[in-house]
């Protein structure tokens, strides 16, 4: 049975595989979530970065749920432990699900802002 405490992207503990088997695994019944500013936002696809993909410096010292990148055209890199998270699909909160390129032609997010 499906809970909404389950959906719940848990930043801290979860590594950049775990949060994309919870993406992929709750999509299309009811999508992962995470709070930014306070806002809901889903998640529908992600996928992992691979190394070469992006470059940070000091990526140790960034706080999970961190985001890294966020353009219009690449889309929005998010640091999970061991691993980078790139979202694909987004809903934000009081809206319908749409790729990331259009999510970020209509909504701000900066990078570093913190998903929680």
């Amino acid at each position: 049975m499906l809970s909404k405490e389950m959906a719940k992207i848990d930043w801290k503990s979860k590594t950049a595989q775990e949060i994309k088997n919870l993406v992929r695994g709750l999509n299309p019944i009811m999508g992962a979530y995470t709070t930014l500013n306070g806002k809901k936002i889903k998640f529908w696809k992600v996928d992992i970065v691979k190394e070469d993909e992006i470059i940070v410096e000091n990526l140790d010292f960034i706080k999970n749920g961190t985001v890294l990148v966020s353009d219009p055209r690449d889309g929005i890199f998010i640091k999970a432990k061991e691993g980078i998270i790139k979202v694909l699909e987004i809903q934000g909160e009081n809206a319908k699900k749409m790729p990331i390129q259009d999510f970020l032609r209509g909504n701000q997010i900066q990078e570093f802002d913190i998903f929680e």
